[in-house]
Formats: C-alpha cells, sequence, structure tokens
C-alpha cells in the first residue's frame, strides 16, 4: 500500500471469508468501488475471486489485477457491477489488458460448463491476449515423465536428448515464461503510462499465480532478494489461495497411480521458471538456487507451517499460525540466511527480459539429478567464490580508508603550505 496509496483501497469484504475462500479476508482494490460491487463481481467470477490488486508498478502507474473467469456460460451472461469494477481502472486515453492464461479454444470451451472469458461486447476497452499456459494435468504428466528419465539407468544420448525433448516439461517453462514476459511488457512499455493488465484462468489459484508472480520478478527486483520473494511467495501463493495441500499430496517424484486427481507442480514449475531467470541473469538476484531447492523440499514435506492448507480459510479453522512455526522464521536466521546468499550479487534495479528461445531454456540438474550427481566439486567452487567476494570487500573497504587519509594528508599539506 505505501506504494500506491492514491486511488486504492484495504477493503475488508471478505472479514470471515464471507465472499470467497480461497481469498484472504483483506484485500487491496479501487478506491471507487464499494463492498457491494465487490460482492455482486464476485458472483459472476469462478470461487467467488472479484478483481483485486496484485502488483502496481510505480514508475508507469500501472497495476496488476488477478481474479477468476468470468462466468459468463454459454447465453453469454454479463455483470455490470463487474464491468464497472474493471472500467474504473483505465485513464481516459488508454486501453487495458486482459491476459487469459489459456489456449483460446479451453478458454471458448469452458463456456460450455460455466465458465469462459470476458464479452469484447461488454469489455470494448480492454485487449484480450491468450497466454496459451499449459493445463494443471498436463504439467502433472510432464514430471512424471521426466522423473521416469531422470531415473532410467540404461539409457543412450540420443533416447536422452529426444525424451527431454518430448515430456514436455521444458516447454512448458518456456510457455510461462512467455506469457509471464508478455505480462510485464505491458506493464511496462505498453506505450503508455497507466495501463492496467488483468490476469485469469479458469479458477484463479494456479497458472494466474504463477503468471502474477513470475511477472512480479521481473518488474521489481526488490522481489529478486531473499526476503522480497519470501514477500512474494507469501502474498501471490500462499495468501492468494494456491491449493497446496492438493497440488503437493505426495512427492513430487510420486509416479503414476499413487497421485490424485488434484495434484499438479504448479509451484515447482514456477521455481523452475525463476531458476531459468537467475542462470540468465546470476547476479541480480540475492538468493541461490539452492534456495529455490529448499522452498521446494518444504512445499512437499516440511516441519513448518507455511505451506499447509489450501487457503487461508483453511489455515484458520486448524489454527496453522498459532501452532506451527512459519518457515521464513527459520530461514531468516542469521545462521540459516547467509547459506542462501548469492555472493555473485549486484543490486540491479533494471528490469529482466529472459530469452524465451529454446537454445534458452536449460535443464535444471541441480534438481531433478541430485541423486544421481555428486555436486560437491560444484560446492567447492562456490564456497571459493563467495570466499574471493568476501576478500574483495575488505579491500574494497581498505582502498576507501586509504583514499579518505589521502585526502586528510593532502589538506594537511595544503595547510601548511599556505602557512609557509
Amino acid at each position: 500500500m505505501i506504494r500506491c496509496k492514491d486511488g486504492w483501497r484495504i477493503s475488508a469484504v471478505n472479514k470471515g471469508f464471507r465472499v470467497c475462500n480461497t481469498y484472504p479476508e483483506m484485500v487491496i482494490v479501487p478506491k471507487g468501488i464499494g463492498d457491494d460491487y465487490l460482492r455482486i463481481s464476485a458472483t459472476f467470477r469462478d470461487g467467488g475471486r472479484f478483481p483485486i490488486l496484485s502488483f502496481y508498478h510505480g514508475e508507469t502507474k500501472s497495476c496488476l489485477i488477478r481474479c477468476g473467469q468470468p462466468l459468463v456460460g454459454p447465453t453469454n451472461r454479463r455483470c455490470k457491477e463487474d464491468e464497472t469494477i474493471l472500467n474504473s481502472l483505465l485513464s481516459s486515453t488508454s486501453k487495458g489488458v486482459i491476459v487469459d492464461t489459456r489456449t483460446k479454444a479451453v478458454a471458448q470451451n469452458a463456456k460450455n460448463k460455466g465458465g469462459g472469458c470476458e464479452s469484447q461486447m461488454f469489455y470494448s476497452q480492454w485487449k484480450y491476449i491468450y497466454g496459451s499456459t499449459p493445463r494443471i494435468r498436463e504439467i502433472h504428466d510432464a514430471l512424471v515423465k521426466l522423473v521416469e528419465l531422470c531415473t532410467e539407468t540404461n539409457i543412450s544420448i540420443d533416447r536422452w536428448i529426444s525424451r527431454l525433448g518430448s515430456c514436455g516439461w521444458l516447454q512448458f517453462v518456456s510457455d510461462m515464461l512467455t506469457c509471464a514476459a508478455t505480462v510485464a511488457q505491458c506493464i511496462h512499455c505498453e506505450g503508455s503510462a497507466e495501463v492496467p493488465v488483468v490476469v485469469h484462468g479458469a479458477e484463479g489459484t494456479d497458472s494466474t499465480l504463477l503468471i502474477t508472480s513470475l511477472a512480479q520478478l521481473l518488474l521489481d527486483s526488490d522481489s529478486r532478494t531473499i526476503r522480497g520473494f519470501e514477500s512474494l511467495i507469501e502474498r501471490e501463493w500462499i495468501c492468494a489461495g494456491h491449493p497446496f495441500s492438493y497440488r503437493c499430496a505426495h512427492s513430487a517424484f510420486a509416479t503414476g497411480g499413487i497421485t490424485g486427481p488434484h495434484e499438479s507442480p504448479m509451484f515447482l514449475c514456477f521455481l523452475d521458471c525463476v531458476w531459468q531467470v537467475y542462470q540468465q541473469f546470476p547476479c541480480s538476484f540475492e538468493f541461490t538456487e539452492e534456495f529455490l531447492i529448499f522452498l521446494f523440499e518444504h512445499a512437499y514435506a516440511s516441519e513448518f507451517g507455511s505451506f499447509l492448507g489450501n487457503n487461508e480459510k483453511e489455515k484458520a479453522r486448524f489454527e496453522v499460525k498459532t501452532r506451527t512455526v512459519s518457515l521464513w522464521s527459520y530461514v531468516n536466521n542469521p545462521e540459516i540466511l547467509c547459506t542462501y546468499v548469492n555472493a555473485l550479487y549486484e543490486p540491479n534495479p533494471a528490469v529482466l527480459w529472459p530469452c524465451v528461445a529454446p537454445q534458452s531454456i536449460a535443464f535444471w540438474e541441480r534438481l531433478f539429478l541430485r541423486w544421481i550427481r555428486d555436486w560437491k566439486q560444484m560446492d567447492g567452487i562456490k564456497q571459493t567464490v563467495m570466499q574471493w567476494k568476501v576478500r574483495e570487500k575488505e579491500l574494497q573497504s581498505k582502498v576507501l580508508t586509504l583514499r579518505r587519509q589521502l585526502l586528510e594528508l593532502s589538506k594537511d599539506i595544503q595547510l601548511t603550505s599556505a602557512v609557509h
């Protein structure tokens, strides 16, 4: 709220989770929109997920909004209150952008089940973009194939490369990165300031959250610090209602009939996308890939309560916040935190534009081959780099001290010369 006080307000319309089961009790909404409009809009959006603020870009004054799909159905139903909410985000000179994370075919087929997408007739001031990201089951199936490949012991190089490409995982990571970069581009350089961007898929609890959080990572350098990244996950995944208990019920390496119908490695896909950007901009992240792997592990099995439950309502019901310890309170302990600090980190306020060409999408060996390769040598190299960085900072400090001493001596010499 510090960045976007004007034009926005904190609403308690969802107090007691009366309007939306998967939203937190307090949400940020347009200042000129009353709670009655939000309640009506909730009846028109999948899961009651009416439009709320996800991110505000201080430089361009553009905003990132997320919600559930509109329940237009086969009769092309409309909701004037929902239209009013979205149109209140527009300036007199700009149009908005709606990014539907689904493919066009999936979005249009959803109308037969009561869902769908915004009608151009009623949302004429909005440009529509289809993100064409994979569905949760497609991502799950791709991971199953990838895990089977990674545990294969008798395989040729040609067969390995062929199966790595055909499993679909790297393509899906590329699709997510492409969609997130599109959202970031709309917010940062659409051609005019104050361009609102609305992101939704179907329910708005999976690919929607991946895209909004990844777009923020590209746009906002604070999200690339350790504490900023923790805040991003807390805000855009945990509080935003990603169903961790459903999606991460079993190990990500479980296969076949072991997993349930609601399971999908959406959060792992997000971490892989972050790792891809980290690989291309290794000095722009305060954390290391070990930190990403640490988060992956705790999303599936943890002694902390941060990833328990499917939403804030469930957390409140089971008193998770009072009966468990937060993962962040543990990892932010200085003794633990220092193990995840990137020795090459240099704060970079610029927007990151990752390359999404096929040649740029890498296979995350440190995660997927973690039990196969010996990483001790690589860890030793990283430790050496960290030691040199510490030594570099010590030398820089000495240089500054010597420069100050030299300046003081120069002043003394000038004073002495003036006296004589």
